[in-house]
């Protein structure tokens, strides 16, 4: 438990964290990185490079800092923080490593002696933080592991199959070299990738979503091939039977089997959770329950998995809407609006779960909440990107 005086302390830091945030972070992370290089095959170089790192630790510390004396706020940022450490093989002995360089970095940037009292509030409050994140993912390193065909950090996989789903997309076909079984999954969760040798110099971890639900044996994920994407781009070029290392299934962003009607709309490749879901929600809905699924992409030949959405509109109670930005064959022309989405979710008690791009996914929320008027709690959604992992 954290003192009154250090709780009132550390929220006394909220105006300067606001102003100085970014640059703290920014300090602290090359701090560490010149002093643990090898932090950098846990770490996405490329989240670094485009400053997305910095930022959502500066937001994330001031979160804190703002929410110190009601940690129960943070608990859904917290769970989920510590699913994506978890699919990095983030380790207790990290802790104390990253807490000593952001101190410091805490006191460079604002110019405060070493036994400044804000010092030793922060010291103590990261403390409590900390054991909040080991214990939660030690919770997920145990359960990974304790289910069947489960496992404790990483495992080698081999591709045995790559299928081609548009020219920028491939998808890829995980075994396990050993031969063993995988663990059951929810749809919408995704497991890490560990990839040796890349351009960059380091090993490079990245989570990809699951892109296929009920399968025995093997993992699906679906890659799209990004501009100046070292990972994308490695795999892109592996070959069937090359090998990766895998951590275990994580994610939060999961079904909600008690909804009346289930509601999915991706943009891009960030169909991949969704359409894992959507083949959970069908094996396991209850009868006359209806499904939506509702697919947004550029033109009709960058739609992926195309050919299995078809298939799923000819089953009873399924809808299936595509909306292209230009070119034929979608039901709407150009991005989503507010009366094609009143007209297409029929039933305002629906869950509605989304997965695209940040830009698709702000645009989309302004209409969900506050043009349908759907409370937070029908709406469930995850950015999909380049994950940031604090």
């Amino acid at each position: 438990m954290l003192s009154a005086d250090t709780i009132a302390t550390v929220k006394s830091t909220v105006p300067l964290l606001q102003q100085h945030g970014r640059q703290i972070t920014q300090a602290f992370y090359g701090r560490l990185f010149k002093r643990h290089p090898e932090l950098q095959n846990i770490f996405n170089m490329s989240n670094q490079r485009s400053g997305r790192q910095s930022t959502a630790l500066a937001d994330a510390v001031l979160a804190y800092a703002m929410n110190i004396d009601n940690l129960a706020a943070l608990l859904p940022a917290v769970q989920r923080i510590a699913s994506k450490h978890a699919s990095l093989g983030v380790l207790p002995a990290h802790y104390p490593v990253v807490g000593k360089n952001l101190l410091a970095a805490i006191q460079e940037v604002l110019g405060l002696p070493a036994d400044h009292a804000a010092l030793k509030a922060w010291g103590e409050a990261y403390g409590v933080l900390a054991k909040v994140f080991v214990d939660a993912e030690e919770g997920l390193y145990q359960a990974a592991e304790s289910t069947e065909g489960g496992w404790r950090g990483f495992r080698p996989f081999e591709i045995r199959a790559i299928e081609r789903e548009t020219a920028l997309v491939q998808s890829f076909l995980l075994y396990p070299a050993d031969g063993k079984t995988v663990p059951a999954y929810k749809g919408g969760q995704y497991i890490g990738i560990q990839l040796k040798n890349t351009a960059s110099g380091h090993d490079e971890i990245r989570q990809y979503s699951l892109s296929d639900w009920g399968q025995q044996g093997y993992f699906r994920i679906t890659v799209k091939a990004e501009e100046g994407g070292i990972a994308s781009n490695q795999l892109h070029h592996a070959k069937v039977g090359d090998q990766v290392l895998l951590s275990p299934p994580q994610g939060d962003f999961v079904l909600n089997a008690q909804a009346p009607a289930q509601v999915f709309i991706a943009g891009g490749v960030g169909i991949t959770p969704l359409y894992a879901m959507m083949k959970q929600a069908l094996a396991q809905r209850s009868s006359g329950q209806k499904l939506t699924f509702i697919a947004c992409s550029k033109n009709a030949e960058l739609q992926v998995f195309a050919h299995e959405l078809r298939e799923m509109a000819k089953l009873p109670n399924v809808t299936v809407k595509l909306a292209y930005e230009y070119g034929e064959g979608g039901d709407v022309a150009g991005y989503l609006t507010e009366p094609v989405l009143k007209d297409w979710i029929s039933d305002r008690n629906a869950q509605v779960y989304f997965c695209g791009p940040l830009p698709f996914m702000a645009a989309l929320q302004a209409i969900l909440h506050d043009g349908l008027k759907l409370p937070e709690a029908q709406l469930s959604h995850e950015v999909f990107g380049p994950t940031v992992a604090i």
